[in-house]
Formats: C-alpha cells, sequence, structure tokens
C-alpha cells in the first residue's frame, strides 16, 4: 500500500530548511523520489517521516 511520507531537508549552500512530501511503499522509495526531485542543489535529508492518513467521519462510524 502506497503511503505519504514528509521529508525534512536543507539546502547546503543557503542553509534553507523546507519540507516536501512524497508517496511510496516504504521510507526508502520516498527519499528516492526526493533525489530525482532535487538532484539540481546539495541538500541533506534531515527527517523522512510517514504522514498518518486521516479518516473521514462517514468511514469512522
Amino acid at each position: 500500500m502506497l503511503k505519504t511520507y514528509a521529508v525534512v531537508f536543507q539546502n547546503q549552500r543557503t542553509g534553507k530548511v523546507d519540507m516536501d512530501k512524497f508517496t511510496g511503499l516504504n521510507e526508502g522509495e520516498a527519499r528516492g523520489s526526493f533525489w530525482v526531485c532535487y538532484r539540481q542543489e546539495n541538500y541533506t535529508i534531515l527527517a523522512t517521516v510517514e504522514v498518518p492518513e486521516i479518516k473521514k467521519a462517514e468511514e469512522v462510524r
């Protein structure tokens, strides 16, 4: 099952910290997608966390 992961990263040139979301089967796949998207600069990944799925009120009942 695909999950959404939040990847927190820092630009090594500017020091700016940012976050982006990626979907994958696991954390490693999400990090791989990050490197494909952010290959133009020098980044360090600070954290990768799974974004919890929020169920709609109709699904809870």
